[in-house]
């Protein structure tokens, strides 16, 4: 049975005390002062990228040199191994072409001074004001007697332009209307 008010004992024997836990480095152990002093850092090597295949370019040249069939294609293919151009821009390692910048373009500041004037409010007022006119324009009220008109009444009022004489035409062409 355990003791009162301590843990179990465990079956295995512990180091003694001059005994370190974990690993220790061989090559450089200076502790904190050194992990600050000297950053392990890597340099990145800089390695040719292999650019992917130009099918539009190996297919337009190997028309050119008269392949039809789909075995001279890959036989062009297989022979004259035409790879995309590389661009440069910001490979691993590369430096940004100056004035060149990356994300989108913020947006203008909204200027202060008419916040404080109220002047976006006055805007507001005003589109309001014309938009009531232009309701109560358009919900004029008919005088008694008075008939809407519609599309059938605007072609009376103003009558489609006469028909210029033409002498012969094709029968398929008769019924075409022709506003003129």
């Amino acid at each position: 049975q355990p003791e009162l008010g301590k843990p179990m004992r465990n079956c295995y024997s512990l180091p003694g005390p001059d005994f370190t836990y974990g690993m220790h480095m061989h090559k450089r152990d200076g502790g904190v002062p050194e992990a600050i002093g000297h950053w392990d850092s890597v340099k990145a090597k800089p390695r040719k990228r292999v650019m992917p295949r130009d099918f539009v370019a190996m297919g337009r040249g190997a028309v050119s040199e008269g392949c039809t069939k789909p075995r001279e294609f890959a036989l062009y293919y297989k022979f004259k191994d035409t790879r995309q151009k590389d661009k440069g821009i910001l490979i691993h390692g590369g430096k940004a072409p100056p004035g060149m910048t990356f994300g989108r373009p913020s947006r203008p500041p909204t200027p202060f001074f008419d916040i404080i004037q109220h002047r976006y409010k006055e805007l507001w007022m005003e589109q309001q004001r014309a938009r009531t006119v232009v309701q109560h324009v358009g919900k004029k009220k008919l005088k008694p007697g008075e008939v809407r008109e519609n599309f059938t009444s605007f072609l009376r009022t103003h009558p489609l332009p006469k028909k210029k004489e033409s002498f012969w035409h094709l029968q398929r062409f008769e019924k075409v209307w022709d506003p003129h």
